[in-house]
């Protein structure tokens, strides 16, 4: 819970609002250091802040109770490339670089957490499942800050990212004779090399889909 994470980060009220609604869950929380933490500068790039998340996932969680102290985490991807949704698309993405894979399942949402910056006046660095309406309805606040696109404080902010490999267009109608499409809705018909992320209209399902879908 978040006592475990007192020594290391200040926490506040708009920290405790969220915490109490959505933890835990794929919310990432950016929060000053604490000058008495003793986590390396080398897993904060050196900044006066952390990013704090208490994950749902039982394997992830049994881990941190036999560690008993925080856990460095990125993503099981490399730089800029697809994340991965499963045990199985970190073996595709290192291939033997890896000696051990901690097999959690696969992830239940598909989607990189929301990281929403708490330092000052709540912004939100990346869009996840958790969105700015929501966090806006917990807060009781009307409007969330913009982040400065030009200043890179968090994953997901750089031009590259979760990028597949292979040129991506969007709001396409049909594809190219040597591309695939990616389609949402009842209205695409299924046929070759045509991937529907939800023929139901299902946002959670397109979402768990779409990174396994893009991947393939």
């Amino acid at each position: 819970n978040y006592k475990s994470a007192e020594k290391d980060v200040f926490l506040n009220k708009n920290f405790f609002k969220l915490y109490n609604k959505l933890c835990p869950g794929p919310i990432t929380f950016i929060l000053k250091k604490n000058p008495k933490s003793k986590i390396s500068k080398l897993v904060t790039a050196e900044k006066k802040t952390i990013a704090v998340r208490f994950p749902s996932n039982r394997v992830a969680r049994n881990l941190l109770n036999i560690l008993k102290v925080p856990l460095a985490a990125p993503s099981a991807n490399i730089s800029s490339k697809l994340s991965p949704t499963s045990a199985k698309d970190v073996v595709d993405e290192f291939k033997n670089k890896l000696k051990f894979i901690l097999d959690g399942g696969r992830c239940k949402i598909g989607l990189e957490s929301t990281i929403v910056d708490l330092t000052d006046k709540p912004c939100i660095l990346r869009e996840g499942s958790i969105t700015h309406d929501r966090i806006k309805k917990i807060l009781k606040i009307s409007t969330i800050v913009e982040t400065n696109s030009k200043i890179i404080k968090a994953p997901g902010q750089l031009k590259f990212h979760y990028y597949p490999g292979i040129p991506v267009l969007l709001n396409k109608k049909f594809a190219k004779k040597d591309g695939a499409f990616i389609t949402f809705g009842k209205k695409f018909k299924s046929s070759k090399n045509h991937f529907n992320l939800s023929k139901k209209n299902n946002l959670i399902e397109a979402a768990n889909n779409l990174y396994k879908t893009m991947r393939k």
